[in-house]
């Protein structure tokens, strides 16, 4: 309780005191309220959660300096991203998002680039962004779901999962996403994060397929001709 009472003041005091410029209380208030989504969806409160998303969406947003310019080099970065040309697609990514930090795509794919690199306070960073812009990004909640993973961080990854869920246009296809990772993912904190989503929801969650125990080595099984004597000294009893 105290933690999170300090988490929510210091945009507010950093304000009062005029320590940060006006773009960084923003960036702090925004983080902040995704951070409370995340919380708010992990514990299925759906009240709770609208409210904070109004408050999100209606927070002053960034205006371009180039528009066309970054549109450009979104271009260029998403199809070196495709590439697999990491870094260079990282530059130009880096360079949409800052000729028009309101371009929503551009923070996607940089938080994308970001995760792909490995660089995942960074790719944090970026898709928060994105949300900020957008609350409602079915896709920038699943990338960050993945970035928690990662981190080993599952209430943060269930979190993000449920507003995957939440926000998802395809209902149906999310639910299908959810019960691939929980069955097949090989990360025990996403897959443990899918279970827990698709309970939250009360969707329907596989039985875990549990392998067959192994022979017992300290336990020799009889062979066949004791089986078959065993069998005719109990007939002629």
């Amino acid at each position: 309780m105290y933690n999170t009472l300090c988490v929510a003041l210091v945009p507010l005091l950093a304000i009062g005191a005029g320590v940060l410029p006006a773009s960084a209380q923003t960036t702090d208030q925004n983080r902040y309220y995704i951070q409370q989504m995340i919380e708010l969806a992990a514990n299925n409160d759906e009240h709770g959660l609208t409210a904070t998303q109004q408050v999100l969406a209606q927070s002053p947003k960034p205006q371009p300096k180039d528009a066309v310019g970054a549109r450009a080099a979104f271009e260029r970065g998403r199809a070196l991203l495709e590439q697999d040309q990491l870094d260079a697609a990282l530059t130009a990514l880096r360079q949409a998002s800052q000729s028009d930090p309101s371009n929503v795509e551009a923070l996607n794919y940089l938080g994308l680039a970001y995760r792909k690199l490995n660089r995942l306070p960074e790719a944090e960073a970026a898709l928060q962004q994105t949300l900020a812009l957008e609350p409602t990004r079915a896709v920038a909640w699943f990338q960050l779901a993945q970035v928690y993973g990662l981190q080993n961080d599952t209430r943060r990854a269930v979190g993000a999962l449920a507003n995957t869920y939440r926000f998802a246009e395809n209902p149906m296809r999310a639910e299908e996403i959810l019960r691939n990772i929980a069955e097949n993912e090989a990360a025990d904190t996403l897959r443990n994060a899918a279970l827990d989503t698709l309970r939250l929801y009360k969707l329907p969650v596989a039985t875990p397929i549990v392998p067959p125990l192994p022979t017992n080595p300290g336990i020799r099984p009889l062979n066949s001709r004791s089986r078959s004597t065993q069998a005719q000294r109990s007939a002629a009893s």
